[in-house]
C-alpha cells in the first residue's frame, strides 16, 4: 500500500495529471431530466474509472486506468427509444520527465470496446493521447497535445490545450480543453465548490450494424464534501448545450438520423477516494 501511495505522489509531482489531486477510485452517475418536447430524455450515464500508478525506473510512472461507461437513453414516451450502449476501456499511460525542472510528457494508448452489447468483434476502437507539460513555476503549468480516436463516424483528431494554475491557497483552475476545465474554490477543510465544463463525443456500434454518436457539452456547478481526508462525495447540477444524437452506417459523417435530443438540465453524483496535492 505504501508503494502504491508513493507512486501516486510521484505522478502528482511530475504533473502528468491535469488537476491538484488524483482519484485512485472514482464513480460518477449522471441523470438528464425528462423533457416532454425533446427526444432522448430522460437519460442516465454511469462512469467508473480508477487510476492505478506503477513506478518504473528513472522516475517514469506507468498508469493503468480501466474504465467502464454506460448510457441509457429514453424519450418522454418511448422506453426503447434507443438501445443501451456501454464502453470498456483500458487506458495505458506513461508519464515521462523530459528534464529535472520544466518539461514532462504523457503518452497514452486507449483501446476500448464501444457497443450495444460490448461485442469485441464490431465495437473495437483505438485511441491515444500525446500531452506535453511545461512548468512555468511552482503554481502554473501549461499543457499542449493531441488526442486521436478511431470513431465509427471516422477518425477523430483534435488538438489539446490545458492549464494547471494554483491561483492561491483557496483557488485552482485546471483541465485540458476541449475535454474538461474546472475552477475549484476551497470553503474549508471539508467543503470545496466550483464549476466545470465537459465536452463529450463518443460513438457506439449498434446490433443493427449502425452506430450511435453522442455529443454533449455540460456546464455545471459542484460542491465536494470530504467525509474523511480521502473519501469525497460530490453533487453537481448543470445544463447541457448543443447536444446531438445521430446514427450512421459508414465513416463519412453522412448521418442516417439526427435526433432532436435538445438542451437540458442534469445532475451528477460522485464518490471518490481522493489524494490531494
Amino acid at each position: 500500500m505504501k508503494q502504491f501511495l508513493l507512486a501516486i505522489l510521484i505522478v502528482i509531482s511530475l504533473k502528468g495529471f491535469t488537476q491538484p489531486y488524483v482519484d485512485p477510485i472514482h464513480i460518477r452517475y449522471t441523470y438528464g431530466f425528462k423533457s416532454q418536447s425533446k427526444a432522448g430524455t430522460p437519460f442516465s450515464h454511469l462512469y467508473i474509472g480508477p487510476d492505478l500508478p506503477i513506478q518504473l525506473k528513472k522516475n517514469i510512472i506507468f498508469v493503468i486506468s480501466p474504465i467502464y461507461e454506460n448510457w441509457n437513453i429514453d424519450s418522454s414516451s418511448n422506453k426503447s427509444f434507443l438501445p443501451t450502449v456501454s464502453s470498456v476501456a483500458l487506458a495505458l499511460s506513461a508519464v515521462i520527465p523530459l528534464d529535472t525542472t520544466r518539461w514532462s510528457l504523457t503518452i497514452a494508448a486507449i483501446p476500448r470496446i464501444n457497443s450495444e452489447n460490448l461485442n469485441p468483434d464490431n465495437g473495437f476502437q483505438m485511441g491515444g493521447i500525446l500531452l506535453a507539460v511545461y512548468k512555468k513555476n511552482n503554481n502554473l503549468k501549461y499543457k499542449f497535445g493531441v488526442y486521436a480516436n478511431s470513431e465509427f463516424f471516422g477518425p477523430f483528431i483534435i488538438p489539446l490545450a490545458g492549464i494547471d494554475w494554483h491561483i492561491n491557497s483557496r483557488n485552482n483552475l485546471f483541465g485540458v480543453l476541449p475535454g474538461r476545465l474546472t475552477f475549484e474554490h476551497k470553503l474549508n477543510n471539508h467543503f470545496y465548490t466550483g464549476s466545470t465544463f465537459r465536452f463529450i463525443t463518443n460513438s457506439y456500434k449498434l446490433n443493427n450494424g449502425n452506430y450511435l454518436r453522442i455529443d454533449d457539452n455540460q456546464l455545471g456547478g459542484f460542491i465536494d464534501c470530504y467525509a474523511t481526508k480521502h473519501i469525497v462525495f460530490t453533487a453537481e447540477a448543470g445544463y447541457g448545450i448543443f447536444r446531438k444524437l445521430r446514427t450512421g452506417n459508414s465513416p463519412n459523417k453522412q448521418y442516417l438520423t439526427d435526433y432532436n435530443w435538445g438542451d437540458g438540465f442534469f445532475i451528477k453524483l460522485d464518490a471518490s477516494y481522493r489524494i490531494r496535492l
